[in-house]
């Protein structure tokens, strides 16, 4: 009867199960090292986690397993035959599953910081190694991390070494007609596990780990395998596939929509109609323009500030929250992305971040985003940038040259002991040198963008005379980083305050991002709030007050502009929140990969491509009550679908009858 049981069959059946197995310990340690999120998330949904996490990683031993079945029976050359054959499989086996488990391990941090498995947003920095090495290796316990990859992959190696001897060393070979039956049996079982369900119309998608309410339970049930290779084998973003995406997404109401909501009355019709477009007219205009700098700072999320989110247990902020009492201060603001370049893209150019890779990197980034640095520099102003590190990381040189920057400080402007990490100078050493270059353009006015940088991983700061907290705190590095970022500010704004050099300066001071608190949602509310504060230097302008109305970074320009009080033409998608007469609809809109936010009547969607729609209140962020408001879910979906579509479009589309570009 033995002779009739394939025994390479039973070796490769468990080395499938056994590799399911040790994906399921890496779910394990990922639970462990992520426990405070999964506090609020009952053990028993926990559980099913690991239970609809099975199905993607019976999937991915499918993957693992199907060429070496292949490889492993041919006739006369299988394993139990062949011992040439048998080690050269093994070590295929063990080449293949050391990448598998190498995912796993990058993904542990990926998560801690996204909420989301590891995916093709890994690649957006592929062409920064120099940047993104040194500050993986300064950020994160590498060595430890390498030390338990080491173990795991070891103990693997153990188990299938151990399954080889009992099932292949020892025994011996079947017919050649009977290892040829289990070998097709076992292939198509293996294409049964990649495709991971049997219904005809679709494979196993990442959706189906959507099977709570609970967002973390829903992304620990996915395997970072199949999110990762899912994006590198249908090229995600790419151009292509996101002209491809647009394709199949196309509403022919999105510009329409898009229009409503910007309260912009004017309907173009025809793929050939200008980009959204309308002249602002201040009457008088301004004859005595102010000089503008704008603040963009590195993650300074409104969870750590003081006077807005304030959930830390530590006083983080006291200097911006000294500034607050005497500018405008937006409490209700979102950022357009995770990322600096979705920052930066939606605070000068008020557009929102695009799909795939940055527009900042890609060629259509040479089609003039029309903003904050053009419209000023129309009007005579000067425009500089000022950032702490390499201003060709995510090529902001490049693309903020081509767009209305005229001259960029970095770090190439330092000595070299001034730097402190891969993120470059500290911030108050920038803003030393952004205040002594500013104090002497008095010729014409300006238009400054500090980026600062300290408030970033590795989260080495200098030594400054600022009160610090106990070094046990949690977290203890980053707090202090941000502590530090938060002193930096208030100095220089103080500074500014104090030199009668910069009488009649708005200072705008926002951040690029939101920092990750607790996070509940994969596209969690701390990620993206972010403060927004109008700080007045000099006497005639200042106005302290608080303001709760919903906005976005897309309403800087607008916003700016209403202060400056000069004719402008509008290109943004965004509105003046100080206009006093109210029009469009008020929202937050904000993308993350092929993931789209949608923020409107205390009401927040979260919309998904090829996968489900989550609706919360902001109230109750936590909350998922997509199944109680179907049409409102449709209805976000729509619009922040048609805003993206229409960004998308209108940035292919030329600038039409710009004063300062002119027709092109």
């Amino acid at each position: 009867m033995r002779r009739y049981i394939s025994r390479s069959a039973l070796y490769f059946t468990s080395i499938g199960l056994l590799l399911v197995v040790f994906q399921q310990v890496w779910r394990l340690i990922l639970l462990v090292l992520t426990q405070e999120l999964a506090a609020r998330v009952p053990g028993s949904v926990l559980a099913k986690s690991f239970l609809v996490g099975s199905r993607f990683d019976v999937a991915i031993a499918g993957y693992v397993v199907l060429p070496l079945v292949v490889l492993g029976m041919l006739p006369g050359w299988d394993l139990v035959r062949s011992r040439v054959a048998r080690w050269i499989n093994f070590l295929l086996l063990c080449l293949v599953t050391a990448g598998v488990f190498f995912v796993h391990l990058v993904d542990i941090e990926f998560f801690k910081f996204f909420n989301v498995r590891l995916n093709g947003t890994a690649h957006l920095w592929k062409d920064s190694p120099g940047v993104m090495f040194p500050m993986i290796w300064e950020m994160y316990p590498v060595v430890r991390f390498l030390i338990l990859y080491a173990l795991i992959l070891t103990a693997f190696i153990l188990a299938a070494r151990y399954l080889r001897k009992q099932l292949i060393d020892r025994s011996r070979h079947s017919p050649i007609a009977i290892e040829l039956v289990y070998a097709v049996v076992l292939m198509a079982a293996c294409g049964l596990a990649i495709r991971g369900r049997i219904e005809e119309k679709s494979p196993l998608r990442w959706g189906v780990a959507y099977f709570s309410d609970y967002a973390y339970a829903n992304q620990l049930a996915l395997s970072p395998v199949f999110t990762y290779f899912h994006d590198l084998i249908f090229d995600a973003g790419s151009a292509k596939q996101v002209d491809r995406l647009m394709k199949e997404i196309d509403d022919p109401r999105a510009e329409v929509i898009t229009r409503t909501l910007l309260g912009d009355t004017t309907v173009a019709s025809g793929a050939e109609s200008q980009r959204i477009h309308h002249v602002v007219a201040f009457d008088p205009a301004n004859s005595d323009p102010p000089n503008v700098i704008v603040i963009i700072m590195e993650s300074f999320g409104s969870s750590m500030i003081g006077v807005l989110d304030h959930m830390q247990p530590y006083d983080l902020s006291p200097c911006f929250d000294s500034l607050s009492q005497t500018g405008i201060l937006f409490s209700n603001i979102y950022s357009a992305g995770m990322h600096t370049y979705t920052g930066l893209f939606a605070t000068l150019y008020g557009y929102p971040a695009g799909f795939g890779n940055a527009v900042m990197k890609r060629a259509l980034g040479h089609n003039h985003p029309w903003g904050l640095p053009q419209i000023l520099k129309s009007h005579g102003y000067r425009t500089l940038f000022f950032a702490t590190s390499d201003p060709h990381f995510d090529n902001m040189q490049g693309f903020l040259m081509a767009n209305g920057i005229e001259t960029i400080s970095s770090l190439f402007d330092y000595n070299q002991h001034e730097k402190l990490s891969t993120m470059g100078v500290p911030d108050h050493v920038m803003f030393d040198r952004a205040m002594k270059t500013l104090g002497k353009e008095t010729s014409r006015p300006y238009c400054a963008v500090i980026l600062t940088g300290s408030n970033h991983g590795p989260w080495i700061i200098p030594d400054v005379p600022m009160a610090k907290l106990p070094d046990t705190a949690k977290y203890y590095r980053e707090l202090v980083a941000f502590q530090y970022s938060d002193w930096a500010l208030g100095r220089f704004v103080r500074m500014l305050e104090a030199d009668p050099a910069f009488a009649n300066t708005l200072v705008v001071v926002t951040a690029d991002n939101g920092l990750p608190h607790q996070q509940v949602t994969d596209m969690d509310l701390t990620q993206y709030r972010i403060p927004l504060l109008l700080e007045w230097v000099g006497p005639g302008h200042r106005r302290a007050f608080r303001d709760d109305r919903l906005g976005s970074q897309m309403d800087i320009v607008a916003t700016v502009m209403g202060q400056v009080r000069l004719p402008y033409d509008d290109y943004t998608f965004g509105r003046d929140l100080l206009d006093t007469i109210p029009h469009g609809v008020p929202f937050a809109f904000f993308s993350e990969w092929y993931k789209m936010g949608y923020i409107e009547d205390s009401l927040y969607a979260i919309v998904r491509l090829n996968g489900p729609e989550s609706l919360y209140e902001l109230s109750d962020p936590a909350t998922d009550v997509a199944a109680l408001f179907p049409q409102v879910v449709s209805d976000y979906r729509r619009k922040a679908l048609a805003i993206y579509q229409t960004a998308y479009h209108n940035l292919q589309r030329p600038l039409v009858g710009d004063p300062a570009m002119g027709d092109r």
